[in-house]
């Protein structure tokens, strides 16, 4: 087999900065900068501006013109924004808005501040490095997380849309400098109930040598397909060489079909057997022996990285990115900034907006286009400069006329802001029970809470002094409030035993007997291993394999013998302690014990959190123990760690609410007054 070759580009949509390209405005969004170019569309990093401030940076992807009077490849576009709209999952990006505007058809989406896969492999082989190992799986188990959840979704009746991605590659695998990962590009991805296939069936969609052998055959295609192309994604970001790389279209179909593929370690010895195999049962050309699903490949992913988690590793590759492109995340910032100054210039202006004197204006053609600043486009608001051609009063009369209208409208017809928590409250009974503690994933938790993490798999934990304690498995999704109540048990008490009285019966004289001694049972067959967690301090949670299964002292015996398990004992206030240990034959008992060490907290304290805070409906000024900050929505202020109290006014709506609000350092804590409609 011919060796796989380093990368390089072939994707037309490789991201260019154009230099001369300035914001201009497009419907009502500002286009801020040209971030990639390709033969039938462009794609723009992009910004709109709502009311009291708000912002939000958005790309917009919108078709060429010379293409938008093409039936078939609008039709395709439409296809991509109805299955687009449907995918809400923190591992796929996030559409907005769709629509046509002049000669364009349009989609604004989610702006993922990182780089693609593609950049990320392009970057470490200029500098001779690869990614490490654990992030590679990281990133796979995330993709597959979101493959699993497109390939699973159901329409509104409950029928499953059977989505095949289609296009999984590495320019559609997005990195965010945050440490997450986010799929792109459902744009020839197919659902049953879209379009008929039949009239396509001779073209090959897709990047050839991403393609699976079934995709290369022009084959019906289940969620197998993809699985396959992430496969070729793992494998090359482990080894950091392409593996279909061919120099003909045909020679890359005859090695996909063929397979043959090397094993990951063959080019990085630092790749473990497990996660060989891993790449390997993805890459399996026959669909019944590779992964039946995604899910399956996900879990396997999260079954190696254990004890670890993606959660815990987000800052590690959040620090990874950080030094390879720290040039780039800063000129990227410096240059957003002043794109946005630009395009808040011309949204807002600084001085009045002028009226054209020969046209009767509607809500919204009223303003007059003007030249922008050279290099940037025409656009429908008048900058400072423009010449005036009514006076004032004019000016203050219209508007006057037309605020209660236009502007209502513009405003109520900007899209609600996507949820991106979910709210939480626990009611325990009885209600007046002693030494009462929650824990959420072994963080204390205080009911309710509205900054719970949607989309994963939560444990809560609730004990109380001479209760059982109760564990409970929670996954919510954005935006749901979700109410639960848990009643307590009683730890039941053992009576003493019976007194027994003394025999006082005298005791026969021995017989001598001819003593025979048989071996004992062995006791392996008595029970089984035991294995016994004692910390110091006592009380700390217990991990074995990344599964929680008590609170210290505690006596495990779901163990098998002779099998080597990964522990951890975690505990507020203490940093985590891991151990590996084996668990003795059957009958035995070995005892595991580990001294938890206080957290540093004074160098925390000095680490800034954030607050972010908004009402359900409307607007309202924002009060942080009685200092005004600013107005709904406020994002991520920056602020110290500690307990504030948060008051929300607006005196129009007669709204009045406070609540207190913990901010913890590095983090971000997040509060929604809920406004009664």
């Amino acid at each position: 087999m011919e060796p796989p070759k380093e990368p390089e580009s072939d994707s037309p949509a490789e991201a260019t900065q154009t230099g001369s390209f300035g914001p201009r405005p497009f419907g009502r969004y500002y286009l801020l900068d040209r971030i990639a170019v390709g033969g039938m569309a462009e794609v723009f990093l992009a910004k709109t501006f709502g009311h009291a401030g708000f912002e939000k940076v958005l790309v917009v992807k919108r078709i060429l013109e010379s293409f938008a009077d093409d039936p078939s490849f609008v039709e395709m576009f439409v296809d991509e924004a109805k299955l687009s709209a449907q995918l809400v999952h923190p591992n796929v990006v996030q559409l907005h808005d769709f629509g046509k505007q002049g000669g364009h058809w349009f989609l604004a989406m989610e702006a993922v501040h990182g780089k693609d896969m593609k950049s990320v492999m392009r970057r470490l082989a200029e500098r001779g490095e690869r990614i490490p190992v654990e992030l590679a799986a990281v990133v796979f188990h995330e993709v597959a997380r979101g493959l699993h959840y497109a390939h699973t979704l159901k329409d509104p009746t409950g029928a499953p849309l059977n989505i095949v991605h289609r296009d999984v590659s590495p320019s559609n695998v997005l990195l965010s400098y945050g440490g997450r990962v986010k799929l792109v590009d459902f744009g020839i991805a197919k659902a049953e109930t879209t379009r008929d296939e039949s009239a396509e069936a001779h073209l090959l969609k897709g990047k050839f040598q991403y393609m699976s052998p079934e995709q290369t055959e022009r084959k019906s295609l289940d969620h197998r397909s993809d699985v396959f192309a992430a496969g070729i994604c793992l494998w090359e970001m482990l080894t950091g060489h392409r593996l279909f790389k061919r120099d003909e279209d045909f020679e890359v179909i005859e090695a996909i079909r063929a397979g043959n593929v090397t094993p990951p370690s063959h080019y990085n010895p630092s790749v473990p057997p497990a996660l060989d195999a891993i790449c390997l049962r993805a890459l399996e050309t026959r669909l019944e022996d590779r992964y039946p699903d995604a899910r399956a490949m996900q879990r396997e992913l999260q079954d190696f990285l254990l004890p670890s988690t993606p959660e815990r590793l987000q800052n590690s590759m959040q620090q990874f990115l950080a030094k390879i492109f720290a040039q780039e995340i800063v000129d990227a910032r410096a240059q957003l900034e002043d794109a946005t100054r630009v395009a808040a210039d011309i949204h807002y202006g600084s001085d009045d907006l002028e009226l054209e004197e020969e046209e009767e204006p509607g809500p919204f053609e009223g303003a007059q286009t003007v030249p922008l600043p050279q290099g940037h486009s025409t656009g429908t608001l008048s900058p400072p400069s423009a010449q005036k051609t009514s006076s004032k009063r004019l000016v203050v009369a219209a508007l006057i006329l037309l605020g209660f209208v236009a502007a209502a409208t513009w405003f109520t017809n900007l899209p609600p802001p996507i949820p991106t928590v979910a709210s939480l409250s626990v009611t325990v009974q009885p209600e007046d029970v002693e030494g009462l503690t929650m824990t959420l994933d072994g963080q204390p938790f205080t009911s309710p809470s509205d900054t719970i993490t949607p989309d994963i798999a939560h444990e809560l934990v609730i004990s109380a002094d001479g209760f059982e304690s109760r564990t409970k498995s929670l996954e919510l999704t954005p935006g749901q409030v979700f109410s639960i109540e848990i009643a307590l048990t009683k730890t039941a008490v053992e009576p003493p035993p019976a007194p027994v009285a003394p025999d006082i019966t005298p005791a026969p004289k021995p017989k001598p007997v001819e003593v025979k001694t048989e071996p004992t049972p062995p006791a392996a067959a008595q029970g089984p291993p035991v294995l016994a967690f004692r910390s110091t301090p006592k009380g700390a949670k217990v991990y074995v394999d990344g599964r929680p299964i008590g609170v210290t002292p505690l006596n495990w015996e779901s163990g098998s013998p002779t099998v080597e398990y990964n522990v951890e004992f975690r505990m507020s206030g203490y940093s985590s302690v891991q151990a590996v240990v084996a668990a003795p034959a059957k009958g035995e008992r070995r005892r595991l014990s580990r001294t938890l060490e206080v957290k540093e907290v004074v160098e925390e304290k000095k680490v800034p959190g954030k607050l972010s805070v908004q009402v359900s409906s409307g607007w309202a000024r924002i009060y942080v123990d009685g200092a005004y900050v600013d107005t709904t929505p406020l994002f991520e202020h920056s602020i110290a760690a500690g307990t504030y109290t948060i008051r929300v006014v607006n005196e129009r709506t007669g709204l009045d609410l406070n609540q207190q609000v913990v901010v913890r350092a590095g983090e971000v804590a997040r509060k929604t007054f809920r406004v009664a409609e």
